[in-house]
């Protein structure tokens, strides 16, 4: 199962057979069950993660105890490989899985080494982390420059985009609530809005299934 996972995540794209095989060997399976903590901010780095199934929420506390989501991890998605690159590594988020979920860890040692042996195998990990890296910097310029629902229109033509269901079926990946979170609004607001995109005539809602009826429609709430 490990082997035939890493194959499929962009991270370990062109690496040779046996490097994989040797990856797998030292992966280590885990199992989170809902709202289960894998690990909180500050803990000490022990290595990154593949999502197998299910999804992740990685979040940060405010001062005033307030849940920001930063990010939601799906299948074939890795995590916190980023911390690889610190001095003094430990997770500057909580993880936490939004459904059971199941996952591959990847100890930072023998990780470490590989990466000294097989320079492929660093290109692809700062691809990762740069576009990791280009999707923050796209969530704060539409936090500073866009409405509620700008943030909502664009997230939801990313989902098609990526899915590559451009006026098809677009499935939230987790519970509403967190995705407004992740998107900086409040859940009633991201309600409203999906209610308003219906009213419009731009999308379908069934429970968490969107149907993009018009994405010409609906690009036009950008702002």
């Amino acid at each position: 199962m490990a082997l035939e996972l890493l194959r499929s995540v962009p991270l370990f794209a062109g690496l040779e057979e046996e490097v994989l095989a040797e990856v797998a060997a030292w992966a280590r399976p885990r199992h989170l069950g809902r709202e289960e903590v894998l690990f909180r901010a500050g803990d000490p780095f022990r290595g990154f993660f593949v999502v197998c199934s299910g999804h992740i929420q990685l979040s940060r506390l405010a001062s005033t105890g307030q849940e920001k989501v930063v990010e939601l991890i799906g299948p074939k998605e890795t995590f916190a490989e980023a911390v690889l690159f610190l001095d003094q590594p430990s997770y500057p988020v909580e993880a936490r899985g939004l459904a059971p979920t199941e996952l591959l860890e990847l100890p930072a040692e023998p990780f470490n080494r590989l990466l000294d042996e097989r320079p492929h195998l660093t290109r692809n990990l700062l691809g990762t982390v740069s576009r990791r890296v280009h999707r923050l910097v796209q969530d704060v310029a539409a936090l500073t420059l866009q409405d509620a629902t700008g943030r909502v229109v664009g997230y939801l033509l990313a989902r098609a985009d990526q899915a590559g269901q451009e006026g098809g079926r677009v499935s939230l990946p987790v519970k509403k609530a967190a995705v407004a979170s992740r998107l900086g609004v409040q859940p009633e607001t991201f309600s409203r809005v999906l209610a308003r995109l219906r009213e419009a005539g731009a999308i379908e809602v069934e429970r968490e299934r969107i149907r993009l009826r018009d994405p010409d429609r609906l690009a036009q709430f950008l702002p």
